[in-house]
């Protein structure tokens, strides 16, 4: 059976992958400054980046883009695999911003308010 994980285990498991990655790669070469910053401005846009490019991968294997062939989205797997990278970025830049799993659960319900809203009224 698959545990649902919620939004608050998974920003700690994105910190702890994060915290994993920097170790490994800037812990090596003594660059403390970059260590002290891995959940700081200093990586924001290099994971802001990161996550456009994974929209576009994400975009690339659906196809959905390329009105010029007839060749059908990637597999399902694909799909997913894809996607999750484009969350793994999303929770990183969460973590970064230091927005808390409560802060961004409130605004996504505020945001899904004002849509439906902008919906019924025809203002979209």
């Amino acid at each position: 059976m698959i545990k649902i994980i919620n939004l608050e285990e998974l920003y700690k498991k994105q910190n702890e992958l994060d915290k994993f990655i920097v170790d490994m790669n800037f812990n090596s070469i003594g660059d403390e400054m970059e260590i002290v910053q891995h959940n700081h401005i200093g990586f924001l846009n290099d994971r802001i980046l990161a996550l456009f490019t994974e929209v576009g991968e994400f975009a690339n294997a659906t196809k959905c883009f390329k009105y010029w062939s007839n060749k059908p989205a990637e597999s399902k797997e694909r799909l997913l695999d894809e996607y999750v990278d484009i969350l793994h970025f999303y929770l990183s830049i969460g973590n970064t911003m230091q927005f808390s799993p409560v802060e961004v659960e409130a605004a996504y319900l505020k945001k899904y308010a004002e849509n439906i809203d902008r919906q019924n009224r025809g203002d979209y």
